[in-house]
Parts: structure tokens; C-alpha cells; sequence
């Protein structure tokens, strides 16, 4: 690695960091980018006084570089490394959240990124100790590896606070997408479903329920938005799982019994993008047109409704085996 002159400029995070000379090329290791140490690019070296017993000797640790934006208001891009010899004792986190600080304070920048692949646990540790959150996945960003998008801003709570980790923990756990339908049934029983113009097979009224929005209150405002009515939740009649199909990640399914009002159902307005008619289904013509999966989601759910049993709970439409090992 590029050693790093002793009278350069230094950074303090309970060790020293040596910023680099112009035209110094870091090693392209990991997942540090082989960037020339130019004016847009101030890197720091990092010392491991265990290493040798000397802060003032050659041995260097690792570096962290931070590339500058080209234009203003433009995110500025982290990158960091660590010699195998010297991990395991917060010198990657520490100097990374050194720079990221003479980013704010000195730089007056408002955002850093970086780009870790996610096989990399250990780097994205060292993200999470610097304050930066897990915000999006860039697919085959270098020899076939995903990448994370990792972000700060300089209004981001102070890494070690309990909202930093809060923050860091609500960005980096799953999520799943979740769908709300509703069971609608005339006098004679039979149930309302949606000729779609994007697919083919007839669905129950409902979508995918937005960020933040209970599936409630998903339901009712698709059937409001898409059909013109308002409904009013009687019951959560069933909650089915969704497992991964036709390039759709798997789901949970929230299918509710909803009621509304005659007058509206005999005045349905259609969000003509979406509905391109509406159809009052007995079970064999819901068997005809729907798909497999929404004939038995719809089945199981009537089923339980009519035996006065609450809510299912379903996996693909079924009854799961239980019990599991």
C-alpha cells in the first residue's frame, strides 16, 4: 500500500490519519476503487500503533478516501480498507467516521455514499458504526456481486446514539411487500371480482398497500381510487402468504371482508387505466376466470366467514401442515 508522507495534514479519531499526496494510487483491493489521489480525492492513511509501538513509524494499517463531487449539491463517494493484521479493533470504523465529520465540518458537504458488496459483512459493520444506512441495492455492481447503497447526511443522528442505531436497523432489515383485497358480496352471495387490463385472469378489488399505510386502510382507498365506492372493513377475514412467482418476490396477503353500500355498487366508476370491467362471480365462474391461487385464497376466506371462524391464516391459498419441524 501507498504509504503516507509523515507531514501531511493528520485527523483524530484516537488514532492517527495521514492524508495522502496527489498522484498516490491506492491498491484496488476489496471494495476500495483504484483512484488516483488528486484534488477531488482526499485520503487519509491510517496507523495501528500495535503494529510496530511507534506513531511515527511506517506502518500503516489501512486508508480511507473521499472522493469530492464534481458539481455542488452532489453526494461525495466514501471507500475504505483495512490490512487483515489490523481488524477487529475499530480503526476502519473510527477513521471512517473521522473523514465522514471533515466532510460536514471542514468540507461543508451534505451527503456521503459508499458502495459495499453484500457479501462483505464485515465492511457493512463498519458502515453501520460510522452512522451511514443501508439504502438500495445496485444488482451486479462489480464481477457478478450486488452492492449496497450506504448514505450520511450531515443531519443524520451522531453514530453510537440510540437513533443512529435505530436508523441503521430500520434501513438494513427485510421488508415485504403486503397486498390488501376485499371480499364484497351482493344478496345473493355471489362476489364482486375485476376484469384487470394488465393481466388476464379476474382479481379480487384491492393493491399493494403504500409505505407507511395499514392495510386497512390500503383496501379502502384502492376500491375508492379504482371503483368509485366506500367501503367499510367488517372483518380481516383472511392473511395469506405469497411465495416468490413469475419474477415477484413472495408477499403477505391481507384479504378483508368489506361492506358498501347498494347505491354505490349499482354506480361503480371505473379507473379505466386499470379495471376494464366488473364481474358479480358465483364459485364456478370465480374457478373460470380468476387464478389458482386467488379461487383458493377466496375460498378459504368465504369458508371461514360463513363458519363463523375469523380470521385464516393461508400459505399459497392453503391450510399450512402443521406442526412444522
Amino acid at each position: 500500500m501507498t504509504q503516507a508522507p509523515h507531514h501531511a495534514p493528520v485527523l483524530g479519531d484516537g488514532h492517527e490519519m495521514r492524508r495522502m499526496v496527489a498522484g498516490s494510487v491506492p491498491e484496488p483491493e476489496g471494495d476500495v476503487p483504484g483512484w488516483v489521489v488528486d484534488d477531488r480525492v482526499h485520503a487519509f492513511a491510517i496507523d495501528d500503533v500495535d503494529l510496530d509501538g511507534d506513531r511515527d513509524g511506517d506502518q500503516h494499517a489501512g486508508l480511507v478516501a473521499l472522493r469530492l463531487p464534481e458539481r455542488d449539491g452532489e453526494a461525495a463517494q466514501l471507500a475504505w480498507q483495512l490490512d487483515p493484521a489490523s481488524r477487529g479493533k475499530g480503526l476502519a470504523a473510527g477513521a471512517l467516521r473521522a473523514v465522514i465529520a471533515h466532510a460536514f465540518a471542514d468540507l461543508g458537504l451534505h451527503r456521503v455514499e459508499a458502495y459495499v458488496a453484500r457479501p462483505n459483512r464485515p465492511a457493512l459493520r463498519t458502515a453501520a458504526q460510522a452512522g451511514l444506512r443501508a439504502e438500495g441495492v445496485l444488482r451486479d455492481y462489480r464481477d457478478g456481486v450486488d452492492a449496497l447503497v450506504l448514505g450520511r447526511l450531515a443531519t443524520d443522528p451522531e453514530p453510537g446514539t440510540r437513533d443512529a442505531f435505530t436508523a441503521w436497523l430500520n434501513s438494513s432489515l427485510p421488508t415485504k411487500r403486503a397486498i390488501a383485497q376485499a371480499l364484497i358480496r351482493d344478496e345473493s352471495g355471489r362476489l364482486l371480482v375485476c376484469e384487470l387490463v394488465y393481466k388476464k385472469p379476474w382479481d379480487l378489488p384491492g393493491g399493494v398497500v403504500d409505505p407507511l399505510e395499514s392495510p386497512a386502510d390500503a383496501v379502502l382507498r384502492e376500491l375508492h381510487e379504482e371503483l368509485g365506492v366506500t367501503g367499510q372493513v367488517r372483518s380481516l377475514a383472511a392473511v395469506s402468504w405469497l411465495p416468490a412467482w413469475r419474477g415477484w418476490d413472495d408477499a403477505t396477503l391481507f384479504v378483508f371482508e368489506v361492506s358498501v353500500p347498494a347505491a354505490e355498487l349499482g354506480a361503480i366508476r371505473l379507473e379505466t387505466r386499470e379495471i376494464r370491467a366488473v364481474h358479480w362471480c358465483d364459485d364456478t365462474e370465480l374457478a373460470e376466470h380468476a387464478a389458482d391461487y386467488t379461487v383458493r385464497v377466496a375460498r378459504a376466506a368465504l369458508a371461514a366467514l360463513d363458519a363463523g371462524e375469523g380470521t385464516v391464516y393461508l400459505e399459497d391459498g392453503r391450510p399450512p401442515d402443521w406442526p412444522r419441524p
